[in-house]
């Protein structure tokens, strides 16, 4: 017994001691090139490493004990699981047509925690033990959990979550959504490379007008969603209208990862009613270091025929849609379309094999996809001219939106040594 306890003392120290180190004699490593095969820069760029294929060249390689190096020096990494594969994610910039080498070095046993600068965030912040009176939940303090099962009585307006919803960000932008019966994406402008949405709206808990309406320090919630898809909310065209996912049986919204390379609130929808039928949905927002780019994956079941989504549809706006013959495309717009009269480009990225429909109504531009194996993947992103060196015009934004799709179009290519 007294030997049991000394091996788990002496396994105690070494773990917490190897934590405070930055020099570790590794077990092995793994090299893999990464090219990047399109004429363009990219800039903080998503690399993804699956730890199979890291697995299938040393079948001892240890994911919870590693650090990623470029020209020997580390970098900030961050293990995902999209619940299917496990990867090592990070993010580098490459020249035109250029090739990078890094390193992966793994200890053979045991863990190694590294702790990195954050450069995206996910909240989802609530009230606890606030009373429900008149339809709102009274002046409480928000408090952060990791998951919320929504209460029944939840309705718009009822001031129970901090800005309506769960919010997530990277330097750029943020995001949220109302995780009431409207379920509408919304964009947070920033005039900072910093970190904010833990600041804002700690104050508004009484369900009247919210002080991020109003340009604050960071910039302001700049988006008029009303009765639209806003930017990239969940849909499905039913007997020709877009019912969004406003009568559930139940809601349960998470937070998925909260990462210094990726944050992602995942969102579960039972019982999705749609005309006489009820579906499960599971949705994944999630946005990487510096990027404007929310991703969106979903899971659908119950034999859905598509989702729907777009882009809110206002005056004073500019509609662009891509040309190219990639599968990758989008719909976009640019103009004066916010609560501070500014510019702001917001752009949807669909692919051209999902497609059932592209068009428009009297509220939005919107894409019709068809599932494929109950999968939906799309993403959007907005550019507000007040970004602190961001884009400015919309010849601007129309460069930045035509690179982005031949990214997606020509995603970098990896060799495992």
């Amino acid at each position: 017994m007294k030997k049991n306890v000394m091996q788990i003392a002496i396994l105690f120290f070494l773990s917490v001691s190897i934590y405070g180190q930055s020099n570790f004699t590794f077990y092995k490593a793994i090299n893999v090139d990464v090219k990047n095969e399109s004429n363009i820069a990219r800039t903080d760029e998503l690399v993804s490493i699956n730890v199979n294929k890291l697995k299938s060249v040393n079948d001892n390689f240890n994911k919870d004990a590693y650090i990623v190096f470029e020209n020997e020096k580390e970098i900030a990494s961050q293990l995902y699981n999209d619940g299917f594969d496990c990867s090592i994610i990070f993010v580098t910039n490459f020249l035109p047509n250029q090739t990078k080498v890094f390193t992966i070095k793994y200890l053979e046993n045991g863990k190694l925690r590294r702790d990195y600068k954050s450069r995206t965030y996910a909240e989802l912040a609530m009230k606890f033990n606030s009373e429900y009176k008149n339809k709102k939940f009274t002046d409480e303090p928000f408090q952060n959990f990791t998951k919320v099962v929504v209460p029944k009585v939840h309705t718009d307006h009822d001031a129970l979550f901090k800005y309506e919803g769960p919010g997530w960000e990277s330097e750029k932008v943020g995001y949220r959504f109302y995780l009431d019966w409207r379920n509408a994406t919304d964009i947070f402008g920033k005039n900072t490379d910093e970190l904010i949405l833990h600041k804002v709206g700690n104050n508004d808990r009484i369900a009247t007008d919210d002080s991020y309406h109003e340009m604050q320090e960071w910039g302001m919630d700049i988006f008029k969603v009303g009765k639209t898809l806003g930017i990239g909310s969940l849909g499905m065209m039913h007997a020709d209208s877009i019912y969004m996912v406003s009568k559930t049986d139940e809601v349960i919204c998470e937070i998925d990862y909260n990462g210094p390379i990726l944050s992602e609130i995942k969102t579960n929808y039972k019982g999705w009613q749609v005309g006489k039928n009820k579906y499960d949905l599971v949705s994944k927002f999630s946005i990487a270091a510096g990027s404007r780019i929310t991703n969106v994956d979903l899971s659908i079941y119950g034999n859905a025929e598509n989702i729907t989504t777009g882009l809110a549809k206002y005056p004073d706006t500019d509609f662009i849609a891509s040309e190219g013959n990639g599968d990758w495309q989008y719909i976009a717009l640019y103009g004066k379309q916010t609560l501070n009269n500014d510019n702001v480009g917001i752009v949807l990225f669909y692919k051209k094999s999902e497609l059932i429909e592209k068009n428009e109504n009297t509220l939005n531009y919107y894409v019709t996809l068809k599932p494929n194996n109950n999968k939906v993947n799309y993403a959007f992103a907005a550019a507000w001219e007040k970004e602190l060196n961001g884009i400015k015009t919309k010849s601007e934004f129309i460069k930045y939106i035509d690179e982005e799709i031949i990214k997606l179009n020509n995603p970098l290519n990896l060799e495992l040594k």
